[in-house]
């Protein structure tokens, strides 16, 4: 495995739930082309594909989306872009763009799918880990897919981009 890093792979999202498993495989047989990975590490990034994808087929309609992945020494990123309007949240009170930057919210996306994210900007926020930010088990989401790959990750964060109407999904792994 001779490579030179970073090593960006860009694939289009399929649009059927019947695509993800070829989807998932094929992309993994692409990243172990380039890096030897441990099982632990397949396994998360299998599950973080499999939720973007997922996310994809049910939310953003027909529009295209792309994944790209940046392979590199030594971390994975992992970044998903589509057109379509942003994240809204259950609450009325929290809602992009952010108010208050810096902050640690608790949102929701319906009665039992709560998260907690920090602001980063007025149209970015990160997922947080509620184990890793001293929270206790009632914090923890009822619907998982975000969720997951909050887990299964090392970094994750939204961001939307108002101007091209654009939603960014960013996961960081290292490897």
């Amino acid at each position: 495995m001779d490579k030179t890093f970073p090593v960006v792979l860009e694939l289009d999202v399929p649009k059927h739930p019947r695509d993800i498993f070829s989807f998932t495989k094929a992309a993994m047989q692409q990243v172990m082309d380039c890096r030897d990975l441990d099982l632990a590490t397949q396994r998360k990034i299998k599950m973080i594909l499999i939720e973007l994808v997922t996310n994809s087929i049910k939310h953003s309609g027909h529009s295209d989306s792309q994944i790209r992945l940046v392979i590199d020494e030594p971390s994975l990123t992992i970044q998903k872009k589509e057109k379509g309007v942003q994240i809204e949240f259950m609450s009325s009170e929290q809602q992009i763009p952010f108010e208050e930057i810096d902050k640690t919210i608790k949102i929701s996306f319906s009665t039992e799918n709560n998260h907690h994210v920090k602001t980063l900007d007025r149209y970015k926020f990160r997922f947080l880990d509620p184990f890793k930010e001293g929270l206790n088990i009632e914090h923890m989401p009822e619907h998982f897919g975000f969720y997951i790959i909050t887990l299964a990750s090392d970094s994750f964060v939204y961001q939307y981009d108002p101007e091209k109407k654009e939603n960014h999904y960013i996961v960081n792994i290292n490897t």
